[in-house]
């Protein structure tokens, strides 16, 4: 018997790190933020396919305490796995927070990923996320891939003075005067600025995408070519 061992060569793999809390669900005009982090996923992970990496899945919510991983493999039945997977929650391997997310994402990979990172950001602390994030950076490639949610505040004009306004994620609601509605729009596009200021003040490269599908794949795809011929 004639036995030959070899090994194939290969580039790092890809570990998308997908925020999957309630708010992503909801959006407007029946487009929800969660439907630009599933392109996302479905572009990068065929990119991954065309070049023959595996393709991994991290799932977060909100407070970071509920994680959910599927684990890195090669093919497009993988991609469709890590698709379904975000968006109906099958197939979710537990994982347990290692002391931080930080520890978390440079354990859930033996070798050195490309970890695109998609969110709105639009959680309570994301100052303290993207520290994580660039203490992970020192062993993988990351960067923050944030969605563009501005658009799921753009709320139609009120005659009422008060609208009451119900958080998702915690449950709660709150009296906003009409006033205060009609900014919602223009604060939400200031904080996802700030988040990138912070991220780029971490030397971490910020994407941001948004709901134009052809500005989308192509911002995306350049991305995603560049960061490829950066790791050569």
């Amino acid at each position: 018997m004639i036995v030959r061992e070899f090994e194939q060569p290969t580039t790092s793999g890809v570990i998308i790190v997908a925020d999957r809390s309630a708010s992503t669900r909801c959006g407007m005009d029946g487009v929800p933020i969660a439907i630009t982090v599933a392109r996302a996923i479905a572009t990068i992970g065929m990119s991954a396919v065309f070049f023959q990496d595996s393709i991994g899945l991290i799932t977060f919510d909100a407070r970071s305490n509920q994680l959910g991983g599927v684990r890195p493999r090669i093919g497009k039945g993988q991609v469709i796995h890590c698709l379904e997977a975000y968006d109906e929650g099958r197939g979710l391997q537990d994982l347990k927070v290692a002391g931080s997310l930080n520890a978390t994402l440079i354990g859930f990979s033996r070798k050195t990923s490309l970890v695109p990172v998609v969110s709105d950001f639009l959680f309570e602390d994301p100052e303290a996320v993207i520290r994580e994030l660039s203490l992970a950076n020192n062993v993988h490639d990351v960067f923050v891939v944030l969605v563009d949610a501005a658009y799921a505040f753009e709320l139609p004009a009120v005659s009422a003075g008060w609208v009451e306004a119900f958080d998702v994620e915690s449950g709660t609601t709150r009296m906003l005067s009409r006033r205060e509605a009609r900014t919602l729009q223009a604060r939400v596009q200031a904080w996802q600025d700030d988040v990138a200021a912070m991220a780029r003040k971490q030397d971490l490269d910020v994407l941001r995408l948004g709901r134009d599908q052809t500005k989308f794949d192509i911002a995306l795809l350049e991305w995603v070519h560049e960061r490829r011929l950066r790791r050569k």
